[in-house]
C-alpha cells in the first residue's frame, strides 16, 4: 500500500496552485470502504495525517513565510 506521505506528494502541487491563485478541486471517489475518508483525513498525527491536514499545514507554512515578508492577507476556509 502507498503511504499518506507519498499520496500527498502526488497532490501537493494542487495546494501550491491554489496558493498561486488558481481554482483547484481534488475529488475523491471509489467503492464504499476503499479508504477515501482515510486518505483525505487520515488518522491521528504524524505519518498517518491525510491530505487535508497536510494541505492546511502547507498553507499555514506559506502564510507564515509571507507574513515575515510583510504581506497582509486574510485566510478563509470551509470544509464540506
Amino acid at each position: 500500500s502507498t503511504g499518506q506521505d507519498v499520496v500527498f506528494d502526488d497532490v501537493s502541487e494542487f495546494v501550491q496552485s491554489a496558493l498561486d491563485g488558481y481554482h483547484v478541486c481534488l475529488f475523491s471517489y471509489g467503492q464504499t470502504g476503499s479508504g477515501k475518508t482515510h486518505t483525505m483525513q487520515g488518522s491521528g498525527n504524524g505519518a498517518m495525517r491525510g491530505i487535508i491536514p497536510r494541505a492546511v499545514e502547507q498553507i499555514l507554512s506559506q502564510a507564515a513565510m509571507m507574513q515575515s515578508q510583510l504581506w497582509t492577507f486574510t485566510l478563509k476556509a470551509s470544509f464540506l
